[in-house]
């Protein structure tokens, strides 16, 4: 009962961060963090993308723990494409990287998000229970990228890849919070079970 509550409890609090709280932050973060212009990279294919990122990218844990958690601007990103020769970031910061670069294999640019998945964190760890991941649609397929991974596989809806990616199938999603590829709030999603 006390493990339901603090669930409960741990997911609400989510909610309201990943809602106002986050973007605020990032917003007054990105004041003071080193800027260059954006310049957006050009693949041949989604595959030659998928190729690239494990060597442009590297996960890093944010600072105090992953607490003090925002989304990186673009201009910052391209910051440290150049002055440092890849891009660090937690996952929220490379799947807003990643939307940036697929949206010209989009089928429409409506179609690629950045989503926000919340599964239990007394089955995976609080560490692990929070994830972002980049969802698209490319040729008629919704495709998934998580941190420098484009995962193989094809799904025939959005809530298929939602729920069958690597990193979530077989969880329960305890909330899922979907923005555009410019990161601006577009839903929520209750999974129908």
């Amino acid at each position: 009962m006390a493990q339901q509550w603090l669930t409960v409890l741990y997911v609400f609090g989510l909610k309201v961060w990943l809602r106002w709280g986050k973007m605020a932050l990032s917003w007054l973060a990105d004041r003071f963090r080193p800027h260059l212009p954006w310049q957006g990279r050009t693949f041949a294919s989604l595959e030659e993308y998928g190729r690239w990122l494990p060597g442009a990218v590297r996960w890093k844990q944010e600072p105090l723990g992953g607490v003090f958690d925002t989304f990186p601007s673009l201009e910052h990103i391209e910051w440290q494409l150049q002055k440092r020769g890849l891009f660090e970031d937690d996952c929220d910061g490379l799947a807003y990287f990643s939307a940036q670069n697929v949206l010209p294999f989009c089928d429409d640019p409506a179609d690629c998000h950045v989503v926000t998945v919340v599964i239990n964190p007394f089955e995976v760890g609080v560490m692990y229970a929070a994830h972002v991941l980049c969802i698209f649609r490319s040729g008629g397929f919704w495709r998934v990228i998580s941190n420098d991974e484009l995962y193989p596989q094809r799904w025939g809806s959005f809530e298929e890849a939602l729920q069958e990616n690597g990193y979530c199938r077989g969880h329960a999603l305890l909330h899922v919070e979907i923005r555009d590829a410019h990161l601006r709030y577009q839903r929520s999603w209750k999974s129908p079970a």
